[in-house]
């Protein structure tokens, strides 16, 4: 039993580490970052491995994911040599069985975790709330109309979050104001669904995300009901 003492530091971190890369990928991901590259970068700045990639440019450009992924990166070498001790400590001092019984304890554990972790279910509850949480904070919080990318002067392709206040939320978007102002609906971003390309008949709904081009000016003065 003496010897599991130092199985539960080390499956601990491990439980700890999970939640830590969990959360970052999130606060990643809100900064504009697709999901599955917020992730691997996440993940990568951890455990220190595969973060020398061309990725990384969009890391460093952004202040916010830049202090994100310098705490990850401090958090996962602290995380590493505490579980480096913990086995090295347990090695020392058992006889090879022990050794062998908690090593197969820490891996079936977590195993068990990941297996956990990765269920919808609990994917989705904790998303949700290490979203609706990270929100509260100035740096991740959804602002109305984001720029994405200038094209011209004056010009540009921006996201607009579409809340229950909006003039046009219910609209189709031939019927709403975005046409009368001769902004392009590129695509909206709807829960965990994309509609490429819509339709005029397709309408605007809370919570989506509408993905536009035009007269930057234009689309701000929509959000502002003017």
């Amino acid at each position: 039993m003496n010897n599991l003492i130092y199985v539960i530091p080390v499956v601990l971190i491990i439980a700890i580490s999970a939640i830590v890369v969990r959360i970052a990928s999130i606060a990643l991901k809100m900064t504009g970052l697709d999901e599955k590259k917020a992730y691997f970068q996440a993940m990568s700045a951890f455990t220190g491995t595969g973060f020398t990639t061309k990725d990384s440019e969009l890391m460093l450009q952004n202040p916010t994911r830049r202090k994100i992924i310098i705490f990850l990166m401090i958090l996962g070498n602290a995380g590493i040599i505490t579980v480096i001790t913990a086995l090295v400590i347990s090695f020392a001092r058992s006889d090879i069985v022990p050794v062998i019984t908690n090593v197969a304890i820490i891996l079936a554990l977590t195993f068990f975790l990941f297996m956990i972790l990765s269920h919808k279910g609990v994917t989705k509850f904790l998303n949700s709330k290490i979203e609706s949480s990270l929100e509260k904070n100035p740096p991740f919080a959804k602002r109305p109309v984001e720029e994405i990318l200038r094209v011209a002067q004056n010009y540009g392709i921006a996201e607009v979050n579409i809340k229950n206040d909006c003039q046009d939320m219910g609209k189709t978007l031939n019927e709403s104001s975005f046409r009368e102002r001769d902004i392009l609906i590129l695509a909206i971003n709807r829960k965990n669904a994309v509609i490429p390309t819509p339709k005029a008949s397709d309408r605007i709904l809370p919570d989506d995300t509408l993905i536009c081009y035009g007269k930057l000016s234009n689309i701000e003065r929509i959000m502002k009901k003017e």
